[in-house]
């Protein structure tokens, strides 16, 4: 089990965004102090950082330390102090995969069925989850590793409840008590859904799809917290909007079949960002896939 010890910050991100490309020796165990000084956090919470930084897709292993991964990249080029939902909602899908070694945070996402609950029924619910394969977890290891990281993640960043506009996923209602809204009730740009249902494709050699199966537990609108009907309606908008180079749904004769080009997801992410500085969808999309074969945002899929 990767001991994530700490849940993390969204400052934590925009650092190593702006500081990993010229320090990739960051993350060294000798350069821990150097670490703290640059992320400006504690000497424990640095391994922390690297950890969720490397789930959630923003950084990868290289043969001489760490650097950005290729969606780190656009980040670093667009919105490197990442201010726009679209980076945050994508690297909670990162963060939210089945096989997510936050795996604690993806069974919350995709397999916890409740809207309002209390911490005995949520730990219950992880405890028995990781039982499964898996020796019991003991009440020190529970809290320090599982409950506590996971609490501080949507306390830290816009997933929870702490800041304006937060994606209200997870949030205290009282001492002790939870809630997070349902499925359906948080606006998702069409890019934004249209990289992850590309991503799910590319990683499952998927071409098609009902739509009831990209609601399903580690498909894109189950972790998005989507709904049938909201779902439906993206869907139509991405057809459009990308004149079917990314995916489309077919209503004919109740079908709802969906169907997913054999498109790379980075450049969708690219013209989401173009998008908001008002370039036209699908001139957008066509720049974002330019700029990605090019090779200006590292190695690409």
């Amino acid at each position: 089990m990767a001991e994530f010890k700490f849940g993390f910050d969204e400052l934590w991100f925009r650092m190593i965004i702006k500081k990993l490309p010229d320090n990739p020796d960051l993350f060294a165990p000798r350069e821990v102090e150097n670490a703290q000084q640059i992320l400006r956090i504690g000497k424990l919470k640095v391994g922390a950082a690297r950890i969720w930084a490397e789930a959630a897709g923003l950084i990868q292993k290289r043969r001489a330390g760490y650097g950005l991964t290729p969606l780190g990249m656009v980040a670093a080029s667009f919105d490197p102090d990442l201010t726009e939902d679209g980076i945050w909602w994508i690297l909670h899908y990162n963060l939210a995969r089945i096989h997510s070694a936050a795996w604690f945070y993806s069974y919350y996402i995709n397999y916890f069925e409740y809207e309002t609950f209390d911490r005995q029924l949520l730990e219950s619910a992880l405890r028995g989850f990781w039982a499964k394969d898996h020796k019991p977890l003991t009440n020190d290891m529970f809290h320090k590793l599982i409950y506590s990281p996971l609490k501080q993640v949507f306390d830290g960043t816009r997933f929870g409840n702490g800041r304006p506009g937060g994606f209200r996923l997870f949030f205290e209602t009282k001492s002790g008590d939870f809630s997070r809204e349902p499925k359906g009730s948080r606006p998702v740009h069409p890019a934004v859904v249209g990289y992850c249902i590309c991503d799910w494709a590319q990683n499952n050699e998927r071409h098609t799809a009902h739509i009831d199966e990209l609601l399903h537990p580690g498909a894109p609108g189950c972790i998005l917290r989507l709904n049938h009907v909201f779902l439906d309606e993206i869907l139509v908008a991405i057809g459009e909007r990308y004149m079917k180079r990314v995916a489309w749904i077919s209503h004919t004769a109740n079908l709802n079949s969906v169907a997913i080009a054999d498109f790379p997801a980075l450049p969708i992410l690219v013209a989401y960002y173009l998008e908001l500085d008002g370039l036209e969808p699908s001139k957008a999309l066509e720049k974002g896939l330019s700029m990605v074969q090019g090779g200006e945002f590292g190695t690409w899929k």
